[in-house]
């Protein structure tokens, strides 16, 4: 007999009493006993869960990737289970759901970040998360009318742009607005291990205006390195190679989305008055991040002394603007925390907004207060700056240098980060702006840590 449930509203049971019926059955029934329930896990990212073994049966629950199921019976296809609830849409069921869902949407295992991560919406669902909340709204599909070449004609710059309500986002945006915790190891990925100083690479030969620089004076050299401060990745996280995620993630920080706006059309610098983009991601024009407890942000000045600040909340930035020129991050990062926005921890040094930070950084513990090492490398290189009348009748020979700054954090002799500052010409004034790069001693091994790269402005 073919196992459904037909009832005009949802069965709820007791796991006792729908297994024992399961396991047992009639007292002189002559089958051979139902094996017992089994733990199965939703693969799809929004999955219905109906009241009978058929595709149009009424939908009783609808549940995400790797809620756990009790699969009791299966047949042609479908499979009855029981259904008591997933923390990620709430709490627990009062009782259990019998419901019936098509087995081929249930596995054994659940799902691992690196079999979802090519589908936003499965990703977000096995590993909830900021960034992981924006690409699986963009990922929405748009009805022809929200797609941008429809908005361009429909919508002005800053009118507010209204898209259709969908169960499975609502969920997501209710879990984000209350807070996830994250796992370090799947927010933290720095590749294999390198030699800092292969990236070390001057310009020296000329492009266009911009002139030469010339070979380095002498070649740097790194300090010998050795097991020391941070014994694994997920001790450690700069600001400047990750992003909130994993930040809030090392911290052990839980990290929030609290939407506050609602997105509009817009267009980047110097263009328009069609709108290019549309702020946010689906419904979310505008949010804030939250972090519980604040995250407590380190500075390192070239001096050596430890700053720390607390940051609780912060605006996003989701405008989706393209970057126009200036400093910044061309991959990861997270821009330094302003001090109107944080507060200053007792017993740290007073860092000012001028200070001269080399690096800045979160770890699951307290960093101590004291000066750490602080050991600065010059190598000395230059370039002519051409004549430029009134303001530099003659060509004149700039002189600059490649920085190796070594960061012993424990005073041990061994270095546990490395910044390596290397200039050009700016493009325009064709003075020293500055390429950083960090690099992590993780456990004996120098590991890539994030870059920023300078820009001249008009």
């Amino acid at each position: 007999m073919k196992t459904s449930v037909h009832a005009t509203r949802p069965r709820h049971w007791t796991m006792a009493a729908l297994l024992g019926a399961a396991l047992v059955g009639p007292a002189n029934a002559q089958t051979p006993a139902v094996a017992p329930a089994k733990q199965r896990y939703v693969q799809g990212s929004w999955v219905n869960l109906r009241d009978a073994a058929q595709s149009q049966a009424r939908i009783v629950a609808q549940v995400p990737a790797n809620t756990v199921l009790q699969q009791i019976t299966e047949r042609d296809g479908w499979c009855a289970v029981l259904y008591t609830g997933d923390a990620r849409l709430g709490p627990p069921l009062p009782e259990p759901l019998q419901a019936h869902v098509a087995c081929n949407l249930l596995a054994d295992q659940p799902l691992t970040l690196a079999q979802a991560d090519k589908d936003a919406a499965r990703a977000f669902w096995v590993a909830p998360s900021a960034n992981r909340m924006r690409a699986y709204g963009n990922a929405l599909p748009r009805p022809p009318a929200l797609q941008l070449p429809a908005l361009v004609k429909s919508h002005m710059p800053r009118m507010p742009v209204q898209y259709p309500l969908r169960p499975e986002w609502e969920a997501a945006k209710k879990l984000m607005r209350g807070g996830v915790l994250l796992r370090p190891e799947q927010e933290i990925d720095r590749g294999r291990p390198v030699n800092p100083l292969d990236n070390l690479k001057l310009a020296t030969r000329a492009v266009d205006h911009i002139p030469a620089v010339a070979p380095l004076a002498s070649a740097p050299t790194l300090p010998a390195i050795a097991p020391s401060y941070f014994r694994s990745h997920t001790s450690v996280a700069l600001l400047h190679e990750t992003e909130a995620d994993g930040i809030a993630a090392v911290a052990g920080s839980r990290i929030a989305v609290e939407p506050t706006a609602v997105p509009y059309g817009s267009f980047n610098r110097h263009s328009g008055p069609e709108i290019e983009f549309v702020t946010g991601f689906w419904d979310v024009g505008g949010a804030d991040l939250a972090f519980a407890p604040a995250l407590t942000l380190y500075a390192i000045t070239h001096q050596g002394l430890v700053g720390a600040r607390t940051l609780g909340r912060r605006y996003w930035d989701i405008s989706n603007a393209d970057h126009y020129c200036g400093g910044h991050y061309p991959d990861k990062g997270f821009d330094d925390p302003r001090n109107d926005e944080t507060t200053a921890v007792r017993g740290y040094a007073k860092v000012s907004d001028s200070a001269e930070v080399l690096v800045r950084l979160v770890v699951p513990g307290r960093l101590p207060p004291d000066a750490v090492k602080v050991r600065s490398r010059r190598y000395a290189t230059s370039w002519t700056m051409p004549a430029d009348p009134p303001y530099r009748p003659q060509p004149e020979r700039k002189k600059t240098a490649v920085t190796v700054h070594e960061i012993d954090l424990d005073r041990d002799g061994v270095a546990d980060i490395l910044r390596i500052d290397t200039p050009s010409p700016g493009g325009m004034s064709f003075e020293p702006i500055f390429e950083w790069r960090w690099y992590l001693n993780i456990n004996g091994q120098w590991f890539p840590a994030g870059y920023w790269v300078d820009q001249e402005c008009t």
